[in-house]
């Protein structure tokens, strides 16, 4: 298999790593910290191996889960695997993570990278061309943007895996997170929804007015349900503020739901940046996305990509100090 590429972007203070292998952002660095405010291998290696935790990748073809890996779109059935058990995760086991993008154009703030998936790829339908762009803004701020066209109805669902950690420490719990959500979307055992859109008000979901990761529940894997459609341009959804460093993360994104992971299945099997091992808790997930299992559930809102439609997804990070 081709070794990834790694391609720095930086401008105004910040700069971001990116893996050609899984679309991949393995550091963002903000001037004056020494540390990565996002959770990236130490080995190279583990990118083109697969990332199997997926650090930093873009997930596809559909992120989140799907039941049992199944799905009906105008009378035709598809079969997924199930790479979680009893249901399918992240595009399946050979998902866009997985792949090794192409370079498309570079520049020094900015690298748009391409992935042709084919038709029958880990059981979807249709071929479909995807464009990634990572662009570094003068406000220190990372813009991620996607791009999809297909020649068949297909669910589309994108988001960037990151993990982040503001204080490069080996817990997360003392971050403070805010969400701009008022219902969510509670879970089975099996961490899929159960249909039930949910109001935070009144429960531990509420995260409106700000509270300590270590606060959350346990487990925390749930889809806070933003808006009921993608809209245009991105909005504020979350704010994410360091416990030591004072470094504070905004994300603003298009997306109709954002799924919030503790990490709290990260083994420490993977060591990561200053040599410091990626273990339970020691980062938090945010990955702005179509609610989970939408093919499944019409009240949901959708995220099939039809011929002559173009999918767009933007997200914003944009990163301050003090």
């Amino acid at each position: 298999m081709p070794m990834s590429e790694f391609v720095t972007i930086a401008g105004g203070g910040l700069s971001a790593e990116i893996a050609t292998a899984g679309a991949a952002v393995r550091a963002v660095h903000l001037d004056g910290f020494a540390h990565s405010l996002v959770v990236g291998a130490a080995d190279p290696e583990n990118y083109t191996a697969g990332n199997r935790e997926y650090l930093g990748a873009t997930i596809g073809r559909f992120a989140n889960r799907i039941g049992e890996g199944r799905f009906t779109i105008d009378g035709r059935g598809s079969q997924l695997a199930r790479n979680d058990p009893p249901n399918h995760l992240h595009g399946g086991p050979k998902g866009f993570s997985t792949r090794i993008w192409t370079i498309v154009e570079r520049a020094p703030d900015a690298l748009t990278l391409s992935l042709v998936s084919a038709d029958g790829d880990e059981g979807y339908p249709g071929t479909v061309e995807i464009t990634a762009r990572f662009a570094i803004l003068p406000d220190q701020t990372l813009s991620v943007s996607y791009e999809a066209t297909s020649d068949r109805p297909t669910p589309v669902n994108l988001t960037t895996h990151f993990y982040f950690n503001l204080d490069g420490s080996d817990d997360i719990r003392g971050h403070r997170l805010t969400l701009a959500a008022d219902r969510y979307l509670p879970i089975d055992a099996a961490a899929l929804p159960t249909g039930t859109i949910a109001p935070v008000a009144g429960t531990p979901f509420d995260f409106g007015a700000g509270r300590l990761v270590g606060e959350a529940p346990d487990p925390l894997d749930h889809n806070f349900c933003l808006a009921d459609a993608p809209e245009a341009a991105p909005r504020l959804a979350a704010r994410l503020a360091g416990a030591a460093s004072g470094i504070t993360l905004a994300l603003s994104t298009t997306e109709p739901g954002l799924q919030v992971y503790d990490g709290a299945k990260l083994d420490g099997s993977i060591m990561g940046h200053g040599g410091v091992s990626i273990g339970s808790r020691s980062a938090l997930a945010l990955e702005p996305q179509g609610w989970p299992d939408s093919p499944n559930r019409p009240e949901f809102p959708q995220a099939i990509l039809r011929p002559g439609e173009t999918y767009r997804h933007h997200s914003l990070y944009r990163f301050s100090a003090g």
